[in-house]
């Protein structure tokens, strides 16, 4: 039978925590599902790692010469056969009986649905740290999005909440969602960030999408990746190395030139889908000044940054100092909302200790946290 699910894994060097990575995505038992692990040109033992999972349904394949991001992601979906396609980093996870639930639900369907979940986050050891949970996503009723109205209101709040919104990486997306998206503009992912323009170009192809409510897949942060890098303040020379594989790459012209490339990623995306999509977009405006108090959340810019550079961001684009001000208040508060939100979640087994290999952080979520039937 033709697969149902791609699941597609982009790597680079992480030939550890892919190992791991795969160890959980071939235990699920679907004849259905195809793995395909695209190598951008590793230079550690990745194509062994591959090779000894000895699972048929697992495909390594390698652009051969260096790929940006988006170009790997690009190279690798082309390779996918299957009806739905879901994207997970080469330090990410699969919960092996939730996705044979998934699958299931998948195959019942008349017509293909985007599926999407709540996601943990892993976080690997890493200098001398052991490894940790930083969230562990509670099981809530499953329900429906609307993704046209939440695509307008990420626009509205400047960007924040786009992770809200389904993209390939970590739901699943029926592949003909995102080859409209390639019919249309020559390509799927464009930007920097090709989770985040996914996210709102997909409000084009779909009205709606449903959250099952528990965790399939989830997030897994290690000593290489730029997840990571934000907890421990080492993010910008990874993010600066990642822009830079993109070449002369030229930020939307709304954006300032003279701020860290890292502070225009998120924005540069969504204002590059807001374009291409004016059917969903069209009389939404990007708020700037709720933009920047976002930004200034993630890390990638100082607050005093921003306001010494008020002047140069006015004759940018239309900013509000009291808006930016007002928002950059209600991140504080939400910052601080989550932090106690994750110290009240309540552990379990995880609370005597943290297994050091995300495969073995899956066993004890399927022994210990699974949802009932």
């Amino acid at each position: 039978m033709a697969p149902l699910l791609s699941l597609i894994i982009p790597t680079r060097e992480r030939a550890h925590t892919l190992a791991a990575t795969l160890a959980t995505a071939v235990a699920t038992t679907s004849a259905r599902l195809e793995i395909i692990v695209s190598d951008n040109v590793s230079a550690d033992d990745t194509h062994a790692v591959v090779t000894r999972t000895g699972d048929s349904r697992v495909r390594y394949v390698n652009p051969g010469s260096r790929q940006s991001m988006c170009g790997n992601y690009e190279f690798a979906l082309a390779a996918a056969t299957g009806t739905y396609v879901i994207i997970i980093g080469d330090d990410d996870a699969v919960i092996p009986q939730a996705l044979d639930r998934l699958m299931d639900r998948l195959a019942a369907l008349s017509e293909p649905v985007i599926h999407m979940w709540p996601l943990h986050i892993y976080d690997w050891p890493s200098s001398g740290r052991p490894a940790s949970v930083a969230y562990l996503a509670p099981t809530i009723p499953p329900s429906e999005l609307d993704l046209k109205a939440k695509a307008r209101d990420v626009l509205q709040r400047g960007g924040w909440k786009y992770y809200e919104l389904p993209s390939p990486y970590h739901a699943a997306i029926p592949r003909a969602f995102l080859s409209g998206i390639r019919d249309r503009t020559g390509r799927v992912f464009h930007s920097t960030q090709p989770d985040v323009f996914t996210a709102m170009a997909i409000p084009a192809f779909a009205d709606r999408a449903i959250n099952i409510g528990s965790a399939v897949t989830f997030n897994g942060r290690s000593a290489k990746s730029n997840g990571l890098g934000f907890v421990e303040r080492k993010a910008r020379v990874n993010i600066d190395r990642f822009i830079a594989e993109y070449g002369d790459y030229r930020f939307h012209p709304s954006l300032p030139t003279g701020v860290a490339a890292a502070a225009n990623m998120i924005p540069d995306a969504i204002l590059l889908a807001a374009e291409m999509f004016p059917e969903v977009y069209a009389g939404t405006d990007f708020d700037y000044g709720a933009m920047w108090a976002y930004i200034c959340r993630l890390g990638f810019i100082s607050h005093g940054e921003v306001l010494a550079r008020r002047a140069e961001l006015q004759r940018a684009h239309d900013f509000s100092l009291v808006r930016f001000l007002s928002l950059s208040a209600v991140h504080q508060a939400a910052v601080v909302r989550r932090k106690m939100l994750n110290a009240a979640t309540p552990l379990g087994s995880l609370a005597h200790g943290v297994p050091d290999s995300i495969d073995a952080f899956v066993a004890v979520l399927q022994r210990d946290f699974a949802p009932a039937a």
